[in-house]
């Protein structure tokens, strides 16, 4: 098992590649999900690579490029937000929350969307099976990938079962710690009209993350992290014996990834690892923080640096961190988690870690502001919002659905994102052509 402790080596694991995908719903001016197609301006859904339609009709992705640098990343999210918001109806928005604006009773407002007609079949039997409305949360996935120079300093030239060792050992340690991500980020404390049915044995208080709590979207199958192998063994195996759908509807925290097909992992190895962890941040125009990314940055070089776990007992280990999480998720957000001790250990090691690295962002800072959160729990966005409405769920919606409107007109105020220094008809033509689905070519900080 190799550990390279060199400064070099660790600068360059947490400068890995990090790509966004950014789930919203497009709403109407009541806060219900919007009944206008997707937009006409925008290429076709079925064409676009980084704006497209999500599961249901109402439910856009943003998708940027990996980058190694964290404001890159979110520069390229805000153009395509603009883009994006340009092209909307003028009485529709984009919803901030993960939970799902208020819905009708009978669930006719959620449509499923009709991007090719495989993935409607496919989607259609999700639905039937899973209840539907559980398809309309959102969120943020974060992918993570090493790069060339990170990938030369484990061996010259190293083998793939060494990388893909390196990337079990983060999905590992992301699943161990999933739980403190929810505590420091979650942020959907109430669900809204018709999401629990009136039978449904709902939270009856605020809690830390709906969305990341077994009330959340989900099938409850977890494929072994033992090695490539076992992981795709078992969710062909799943697919088989009608645990899940298909391949694509393995929904744990962490997916490993290389191409769409899931047998590419056996032949060529590990490409980056998808993380399905955050809430949106309604605080966060964009709906992810420079935080929450180089905190994913700063652990995913930890796990992979110092490679802490047994691979042959980690899948006991990670069925503990799932009743972890679930606990976590349904505390009271006012309050200091019962795992405080540990929390505060483990960011600890983070920044003691991080020490005498040249990196592009603060380590140290960004964990002293994570080990306040934790002692502070009003500081963490759950919370947050808790307070803000007076722990009302009704309150909530209404200051979301100002907030959605808020951001509207700010996006598209705003100069283009990256292009700032540009003239407004440069910005315009650019604006244009991300519309039309090509991209952006930022300038090198």
């Amino acid at each position: 098992m190799i550990r390279i402790k060199n400064a070099t080596y660790i600068a360059s694991l947490i400068n890995s590649f990090v790509g966004l995908e950014v789930e919203t719903h497009r709403i109407n001016t009541d806060g219900g999900l919007s009944t206008h197609p997707y937009p006409s301006g925008l290429l076709d859904e079925k064409k676009h690579h980084f704006i497209k339609n999500d599961f249901l009709e109402t439910q856009s992705e943003l998708i940027t490029p990996p980058e190694e640098n964290t404001h890159r990343g979110l520069t390229y999210l805000g153009a395509y937000h603009q883009a994006l918001r340009s092209e909307l109806a003028s009485s529709e928005y984009l919803w901030p929350y993960s939970m799902p604006p208020k819905l009708r009773s009978d669930h006719a407002d959620i449509e499923i969307a009709q991007t090719d007609h495989d993935n409607y079949v496919y989607r259609q039997k999700v639905a039937q099976i899973r209840k539907i409305e559980r398809t309309a949360e959102t969120g943020v996935h974060v992918n993570i990938g090493l790069t060339p120079a990170a990938i030369h300093q484990i061996g010259i030239p190293p083998t793939q079962d060494e990388i893909d060792n390196l990337y079990l050992q983060a999905a590992i340690g992301f699943m161990h710690y999933r739980w403190l991500l929810t505590y420091l980020f979650g942020a959907t404390p109430f669900a809204f009209d018709n999401y629990f049915s009136k039978t449904a044995n709902m939270p009856a208080q605020a809690v830390r993350s709906l969305r990341n709590s077994h009330f959340g979207f989900g099938n409850g199958f977890l494929a072994s992290y033992r090695s490539v192998s076992e992981y795709v063994t078992d969710i062909e195996d799943a697919v088989r014996d009608h645990e899940i759908i298909a391949e694509r509807e393995y929904y744990g925290t962490v997916r490993l990834k290389r191409t769409p097909h899931l047998k590419d992992l056996l032949a060529d190895g590990i490409l980056y690892t998808e993380l399905r962890i955050y809430d949106l941040d309604p605080f966060e125009p964009m709906g992810i923080s420079e935080d929450a990314v180089n905190i994913i940055r700063l652990m995913f070089a930890y796990f992979a640096g110092n490679q802490p776990f047994n691979l042959d007992e980690s899948d006991h280990e990670i069925s503990a961190a799932v009743k972890k999480n679930d606990t976590v998720a349904l505390e009271n957000p006012l309050t200091v988690t019962q795992f405080h001790d540990q929390a505060v250990s483990f960011i600890e090691k983070l920044s003691a870690f991080s020490q005498m690295i040249s990196l592009p962002f603060n380590a140290e800072e960004l964990c002293l502001r994570m080990l306040e959160r934790i002692d502070n729990p009003l500081l963490t966005p759950s919370a947050r919002l808790v307070t803000w409405s007076n722990n009302d769920a009704q309150q909530l919606f209404d200051k979301l659905l100002l907030m959605a409107k808020g951001y509207q007109n700010d996006f598209l105020d705003h100069p283009l994102y990256g292009y700032e220094d540009r003239s407004l008809k440069e910005q315009k033509r650019k604006i244009q052509q991300l519309k039309m689905g090509k991209q952006l070519v930022l300038k090198n900080n």
